[in-house]
């Protein structure tokens, strides 16, 4: 049967017939963000870690770009993630500690500046969110749909009504604090890092027919640690915990990953998603961390493993602030890749817009930019001249292989050679004063503009050990600690505590008084607290 249209009818038709719909195309790739808490650059098989296999994070290395010069914003949770979903310094919203996310006094990023899902949802993405979330703004304004929701930490199992402490309810924002839990304690209980493997995989089936973004944003492996019954003994061999735990955690965590890389398969869509992997900081320091410490567990131990950088979250030095970081995306990145230019957190949020072809919102700042260029070669040179961290007067500035470090205590300028000494064990500041200055300059320069701390230290009037507290942080401690600690051995002699003191008199006098034990020597802890938590 044959039809005559007119042909303005016909015409009409033709627009219609060449438009391509919204939310489809093979164009516009899914992205999915995994991020981890408080894993350690040494942790995961393809960073050389031993403690747990990792098939299914080294499966997105082998097939996609490692990064070795990885870096988030800032060494804790709170103002790394602020960084990573604002894609800009985390300080520019007077966000430098964790103090600073405090509900009472807490900072905000500003409605004009939209955080990550929130310019992929005005592109036509369906965005979600699972696990902690912990960053200055509404939640609910910024995904379609958001479970597990977490602000600092959580328990992993669920009690005998099958309530997570600190999960979905924003009055509860810690976990029970009880460390080494094998559960789950009551029958059925799922663990919670399973809990948001299941939702993630339940998600990308849900919108497997349109682009979605989705955010994965696993507790794992911070405190409290805990893990099921069912890896204990896979685990056995390491017999003094938290690291029983923590490498079971690791596993676990390592495969709900493989769970949502095989969803993605299932449904066809592995080929066409960017996945992006990184971890919020290093790893944690045991119980100078932690407030509640089981007495049978070790007194001082990093859960964790930086690899070969020194220090740990709450640092400055690279274990604190570089971290895993992995892209994979079969059909845009080449497989194998090792990617040795430093690049940061912030760089997610440009390319992730880059890869949607979402455009940045026009009030929204970036400080990072779109890695695939540099990934794919078409572009030379480093994303970054330079890279900054702050946290009041100490932080740290990276130009290439230099990095400074910035310490509001002795020594308060060390400067290290990357590429020689990836440890941070030689202080080269010394011999090179023109270089300190060129980059304690530049530091100097990014700080100025920036706005106060959200939530500063308020010591109390006339309280000497409060004014004390503030003025010497535990995490400047710790890191002073380790640059008096020439042995290495985890304690400080009298020799090494009296090394460069003016008054040798008045500094014995501390040394004896922080000896809490009496045995002659100094521990991280009794440096850290100065004898006050030990006694």
């Amino acid at each position: 049967m044959n039809y005559k249209l007119p042909l303005l009818a016909i015409l009409l038709l033709v627009p219609l017939a060449v438009m391509p719909a919204a939310d489809t195309g093979p164009a516009r790739p899914n992205l999915i963000l995994i991020l981890a808490d408080d894993l350690g650059y040494g942790d995961p098989g393809c960073y050389g870690g031993a403690l747990a296999p990792t098939p299914a994070i080294d499966s997105l290395a082998r097939d996609g770009v490692r990064c070795t010069d990885g870096y988030v914003t800032a060494p804790v949770c709170a103002p790394s993630r602020c960084g990573l979903l604002t894609g800009a310094y985390n300080q520019r919203f007077g966000m430098q500690w964790n103090e600073d996310q405090w509900r009472t006094r807490g900072y905000s990023v500003p409605a004009s500046h939209l955080v990550l899902p929130q310019a992929l949802k005005a592109a036509g993405y369906v965005t979600g969110h699972l696990g902690k979330w912990n960053i200055g703004a509404d939640i609910t304004g910024c995904f379609d749909e958001a479970q597990d929701v977490m602000d600092w930490e959580a328990d992993y199992f669920p009690d005998a009504t099958d309530h997570y402490h600190g999960v979905d309810n924003p009055a509860e924002p810690d976990s029970s604090k009880v460390q080494g839990v094998w559960g789950p304690e009551h029958p059925g209980g799922e663990y919670l890092t399973d809990r948001i493997g299941r939702h993630a995989v339940e998600f990308v089936e849900k919108h497997k027919q349109r682009p979605f973004f989705l955010y994965v944003a696993f507790n794992a492996v911070h405190s409290p640690w805990s893990a099921k019954t069912a890896d204990r003994e896979k685990f056995a061999h390491l017999k003094d915990p938290p690291l029983n735990f923590y490498a079971a955690m690791i596993a676990s965590l390592d495969e709900n990953i493989g769970r949502l890389l095989a969803k993605l398969k299932d449904v066809g869509l592995d080929q066409n998603t960017l996945v992006v992997f990184i971890s919020d900081n290093g790893p944690a320091l045991g119980k100078s961390a932690i407030k509640v410490w089981p007495e049978n567990w070790p007194k001082e131990i990093l859960v964790g493993s930086a690899g070969p950088l020194r220090g740990h979250k709450g640092q400055f030095f690279e274990g604190g602030i570089r971290v895993p970081f992995i892209l994979r995306w079969p059909s845009k990145l080449k497989a194998g890749q090792t990617y040795r230019q430093p690049v940061s957190s912030m760089d997610v949020y440009a390319t992730f817009c880059a890869a949607a072809g979402a455009p940045v919102p026009i009030a929204t700042r970036l400080d990072g930019v779109n890695l695939l260029p540099h990934l794919r070669g078409e572009k030379a040179g480093p994303p970054h001249e330079s890279l900054f961290w702050k946290n009041g007067d100490q932080g740290a500035v990276r130009q290439g292989d230099w990095k400074l470090v910035i310490s509001q205590w002795q020594p308060k300028l060390q400067l290290f050679n990357l590429a020689d000494d990836i440890g941070e064990k030689l202080d080269l500041a010394s011999g090179k004063q023109d270089l300190v200055a060129k980059l304690q300059t530049a530091w100097l320069s990014w700080s100025a503009p920036l706005p106060a701390r959200a939530n500063p230290p308020s010591p109390k009037p006339g309280n000497s050990k409060t004014v004390a507290a503030a003025a010497k942080p535990a995490q400047d401690r710790a890191s002073l600690f380790e640059s008096k600690d020439k042995n290495r051995d985890g304690k400080l002699s009298r020799d090494e505590f009296l090394a460069g003191q003016a008054d040798q008199g008045a500094a014995m006098t501390r040394f004896e008084k922080w000896d809490a034990n009496l045995d002659g020597f100094l521990s991280a802890e009794e440096f850290v607290s100065m004898g006050e938590k030990t006694k």
